[in-house]
C-alpha cells in the first residue's frame, strides 16, 4: 500500500467519524430548539436542498482542481463551521436560520468530499488493485462511524450540543492536517484514463457528461440498477426495519439497536474480504449478488409473514442473522461497483458521473422512502419488502440478461 493511499484511509476515519457523529445529534438538537416535528421537518428539507440542487455543478467544477486541495480546503471549512457553532452555543446565541446555513454549508462540503476523494482515490490506487483497496476503504469507513452515533449521543446528553459540535470541529481539523502530508501525486495515470477537456461553460460540460453515460452501455446499466436499489431497497432502515420489528414484533427501542451492528459487522467481513484479494474484479458475479441480497431480503419479509408476530426471540434471531448476510452482500455489491466506475470512466469525466449519479439517488432515495411507507401502512412493511424487492430482481434480470454476465456487457 502506498504512503498516499495510507494518509487518505487515515484522513477518512477522522473526518467519517465526524460525519457520523453530526447528523445523530443535529435532529435532537432542533427538535429541542423549535419544539415542533413540523418545523423540524421542514429545516432539514431545507438543509438538504443546496447539496441537491449544486452537487451536479460541483460535479463539472471539481474536475478542473486538485482532489487533494479541494478534499483539504473543505475539511478545514468544516471545522470553521463546527467550530462556530460551538462557540455562538458557549456564548449562548444560535438561531435556528443561523443553524440552518451552516449545516446546509455542512451538508454540502461533506458531499463534496465524497466525491473528491472517490476520484482522487482513482488516482492513486492502480485499477487492478482498485476492488482491493475500496474493500479496505469500507472496512474504515464503517469501523470510524460505527461508534459515532452511540457516543455522540452519550455526549450529547451529558454535555449538550455544543461540545458535540467541539469534538466534530477537532475531528475536522484532524483530518486536513493528515492530509496534508500527502505527497504530490505521481504523474503515471494512464492516457485512456485522461480526457482532453477544454474550457467550455457548465451546460456543454454536463451535457457532455450525459452524453457520456447514454454512450456506455456499463455506465448506463450502473445508473438503472444503482436508482433501482436506492428506490426498492434503500428504505430499509427508515420503513421496513422499524415496521417489522417494533410496529408488528414489537421489540424494543434498546434491542432495536442491535440490527445497525448486525449490518455493520456484515459490511466489514465483506470488506476485509475484499481487502485480503491481490487484484481482479467480482463484476462477473453482480447479477448472482444483486439476486441473492434481495432473495434474502425476501426471506426476511416472509419469515415475518410466517411466524406472524409471534415468537419474538426466534424471530428476531432469524432476523439479525440475515442483516448480517445483507451487509455482507450489500458491500460484495456496492464496492465492484464503485470499482467499475472508478476504472471504466475516465478521470475528467468522474466528478460529472459520480455528481450525476448523487443527483439521482437524492431524488429516488426520499421517493422510495414515500412510496414504501405509504404502501407498507397499507399492506404491511414484511409485503411491500417481499414486492419491491421481486421488482428487484426483474429489473436486474432486464438490465443484465438471464445469462451471468458482466455489467458491462
Amino acid at each position: 500500500m502506498s504512503k498516499n493511499l495510507k494518509i487518505l484511509l487515515l484522513s477518512r476515519v477522522f473526518s467519517e467519524f465526524s460525519g457520523a457523529m453530526y447528523p445523530v445529534v443535529l435532529p435532537l438538537f432542533i427538535l429541542k430548539l423549535s419544539g415542533s416535528l413540523a418545523i423540524s421537518g421542514l429545516f432539514f428539507t431545507i438543509v438538504m436542498l443546496p447539496q441537491l440542487l449544486l452537487m451536479p455543478v460541483v460535479g463539472v467544477w471539481i474536475e478542473k482542481k486538485s482532489k487533494k486541495s479541494i478534499t483539504n480546503i473543505s475539511l478545514v471549512v468544516l471545522c470553521l463551521l463546527a467550530g462556530t457553532e460551538a462557540l455562538l452555543l458557549q456564548i449562548g446565541y444560535l438561531s435556528l436560520t443561523f443553524l440552518g446555513f451552516i449545516s446546509a454549508a455542512m451538508s454540502l462540503l461533506f458531499a463534496v468530499i465524497d466525491l473528491s476523494t472517490k476520484i482522487l482515490f482513482s488516482e492513486i490506487v492502480p485499477e487492478k488493485e482498485l476492488e482491493k483497496y475500496n474493500g479496505l476503504k469500507s472496512v474504515w469507513d464503517n469501523i470510524a462511524a460505527f461508534g459515532a452515533p452511540m457516543i455522540s449521543t452519550l455526549i450529547y446528553g451529558f454535555l449538550g450540543f455544543k461540545m458535540v459540535a467541539a469534538i466534530v470541529a477537532i475531528g475536522y481539523l484532524i483530518a486536513s492536517i493528515v492530509l496534508s502530508k500527502m505527497t504530490t501525486l505521481p504523474q503515471n495515470i494512464s492516457q485512456d484514463k485522461l480526457v482532453d477537456n477544454p474550457e467550455n461553460s457548465f451546460r456543454s460540460n454536463l451535457v457532455e457528461g450525459l452524453r457520456f453515460v447514454k454512450e456506455h452501455k456499463g455506465v448506463r446499466n450502473f445508473y438503472l440498477l444503482a436508482s433501482a436499489l436506492n428506490f426498492f431497497v434503500a428504505n430499509q432502515e427508515e420503513v421496513i426495519n422499524p415496521g417489522i420489528l417494533i410496529q408488528k414484533y414489537h421489540i424494543s427501542e434498546k434491542t432495536f439497536g442491535f440490527v445497525p451492528v448486525c449490518f455493520t459487522l456484515g459490511v466489514v467481513m465483506a470488506g476485509l474480504l475484499l481487502a485480503k484479494k491481490s487484484e481482479g474484479s467480482s463484476r462477473q458475479f453482480l447479477k448472482n449478488l444483486f439476486i441473492a441480497n434481495s432473495t434474502v431480503m425476501m426471506l426476511m419479509g416472509a419469515l415475518s409473514i410466517i411466524f406472524s408476530g409471534r415468537n419474538q426471540t426466534i424471530f428476531l434471531a432469524f432476523f439479525l442473522i440475515l442483516e448480517l448476510v445483507i451487509g455482507f452482500i450489500t458491500i460484495l455489491i456496492n464496492v465492484p461497483m464503485t470499482s467499475y466506475f472508478q476504472s471504466a470512466v475516465p478521470i475528467g469525466y468522474q466528478g460529472r458521473v459520480f455528481s450525476l449519479l448523487s443527483f439521482i439517488s437524492s431524488f429516488s432515495i426520499p421517493l422510495g422512502v414515500s412510496y414504501s411507507g405509504f404502501l407498507a401502512a397499507k399492506i404491511g412493511a414484511d409485503w411491500t419488502y417481499l414486492i419491491n424487492n421481486l421488482c428487484v430482481i426483474v429489473i436486474v434480470i432486464a438490465v443484465l440478461g438471464i445469462k451471468n454476465k458482466d455489467v458491462n456487457d
